[in-house]
This record gives structure tokens, C-alpha cells and sequence, in this order.
């Protein structure tokens, strides 16, 4: 199902409810069945533009606004929950096997074996993820992932700054000292003179590359043997954090 269709119609359905409109009322002023108009908001059935038009009206937005807000939310990256971050400070095991799932795609038979759990543990672990909405269990233990791959955690996310700080550190110690001829490791750091919007278009830009970068890592799940590993720390902030030069003085050849 199409993303952007799927989110028109969240913002459709939004709308009518934030106007009082009723699905009653706009299959009256549509000459349709309210049955036809439930079925077209939820993609049962098709809904053309002409009838996203006409819906529009009824509620007095633009369809370009409705169209603007839908792809603004598609585009939006998606973050875990503060109950699912919770979860993870709480029992770091669960990200452990959500890295799995997203990243690797693993099965439970395959999560069970890496790990060496049990069906007993395997089960109880899924029933903790799915009490957080991050997955959904069906038959046995097969299971859907119920969040998308792309998900992040957001600036606040307790997990996250545990989990950065120890990036870090490891981090930090692997670009200490680097090899010119080495294209495997690289560490950028330079003071611009930006006003804040400047500032804030580049960390938009590198969150871009991220994500790509992110996507396409995850497309290859299947074949990860022929790709390396890396680990990509960006980091900015407002201030000038360079180490104070010693000034110069009299000269130490001078006597006195």
C-alpha cells in the first residue's frame, strides 16, 4: 500500500473529525453510500483525486495542504516510544534481539540458535516486545515486526545516550592515531563561523546522508559478507572547543 495515499487519508479522516463532519455527512454531499466513503478513506476501495478534491471542499482545506501534511509525516523519521525505550534501559537484551529483527532480519529459530535460548525464553522475550508494540506475534513463534526498519531513537531516548556513550569512548580510541594511506577510518574536525539556520541546514543535510546510508545498509542483509562494518559518530555544536593556545611571551632565549 502506497505510504503517501495511506497518510492522505489519515489526514482526510483528521480533518472530518476536526471539522464534526461525519462520514454520514460526506457521503450525502457525495451521493454515495457511507459504506463507500469508509471503504475509500481506508483504501478498501479506490480513491481518485477528483474524490479527494471534493472531500477536501467539504472540509474548506486545500487538497495541496492535505497532499503537504501527508508527506511531511511520511518523511518524518520514526522514533521508539518512551515505553519502548523504557524497555530497553530496563532489559538491554530486548535491543540486543530487536537488532536482529531490523538489522538481520532473523527468525526466531535463527535469534534461538545465535543465542541459544530456548522455545520457553524465545517465547517469553517475543510477549515482551509485543506488550511495547514492537512486534507482533501470530502462530508459534512467528511474528511480524510491527515498527518501521528505518526507526530511531529520539533526543531524549535514555537507552540512546547509554548506548552513545559507549560508542564514544570506543570510538575515540580507534581514531587516535590514523593512517594516512588507511581508508578505512577518518576523523573531520573543523571551526565555522555559521548563523544558527546554516548550522542547522548541515545537520539536516549529514542526518540525510545517515538515513540513506542507513537504508541501504539494511538492503543488504542477505549478503552482508561482502561488505565491511562501520561506525559513523557525527557531532556539532555551538561554541569553539579547541584547546587554548599557550601565548607567546618573552622569548626563553632573552635573559634577564
Amino acid at each position: 500500500m502506497d505510504a503517501i495515499a495511506k497518510q492522505i487519508c489519515e489526514e482526510l479522516k483528521r480533518a472530518l473529525k476536526s471539522s464534526r463532519m461525519s462520514y454520514l455527512d460526506v457521503a450525502k454531499a457525495l451521493q454515495v453510500s457511507e459504506v463507500s466513503v469508509k471503504r475509500m478513506l481506508n483504501l478498501h476501495q479506490p480513491l481518485s483525486i477528483s474524490r479527494m478534491n471534493d472531500i477536501a471542499a467539504l472540509i474548506q482545506i486545500p487538497l495541496s495542504t492535505i497532499v503537504l501534511n501527508a508527506e511531511n509525516a511520511v518523511s518524518e523519521v520514526p522514533t521508539y516510544t518512551e515505553q519502548q525505550d523504557s524497555a530497553f534501559c530496563q532489559s538491554p537484551e530486548l535491543y540486543t534481539l530487536m537488532t536482529g529483527i531490523i538489522d538481520e532480519y532473523l527468525s526466531a529459530d535463527e535469534l534461538m540458535q545465535r543465542y541459544d535460548l530456548d522455545k520457553q525464553s524465545m517465547y517469553l522475550y517475543f510477549r515482551d516486545l509485543e506488550n511495547v508494540g514492537l512486534i507482533t506475534l501470530s502462530e508459534g513463534l512467528e511474528f511480524k515486526l510491527s515498527v518501521p526498519r528505518h526507526i530511531a531513537f529520539g533526543k531524549h531516548s535514555q537507552f540512546a545516550n547509554f548506548f552513545k556513550n559507549q560508542v564514544i569512548d570506543a570510538l575515540k580510541a580507534e581514531v587516535q592515531d590514523i593512517n594516512p594511506e588507511d581508508n578505512n577510518v577518518y576523523l573531520i574536525s573543523s571551526k565555522l563561523t555559521l548563523t544558527e539556520e546554516e548550522f542547522h541546514q548541515y545537520n539536516l543535510e549529514l542526518e540525510e546522508l545517515m538515513i540513506n546510508a542507513h537504508k541501504l545498509s539494511q538492503s543488504r542483509y542477505d549478503c552482508a559478507e561482502r561488505y565491511n562494518e562501520y561506525t559513523i559518530l557525527d557531532m556539532g555544536a555551538k561554541g569553539a572547543f579547541q584547546p587554548k593556545l599557550k601565548l607567546p611571551g618573552p622569548h626563553s632565549s632573552i635573559k634577564r
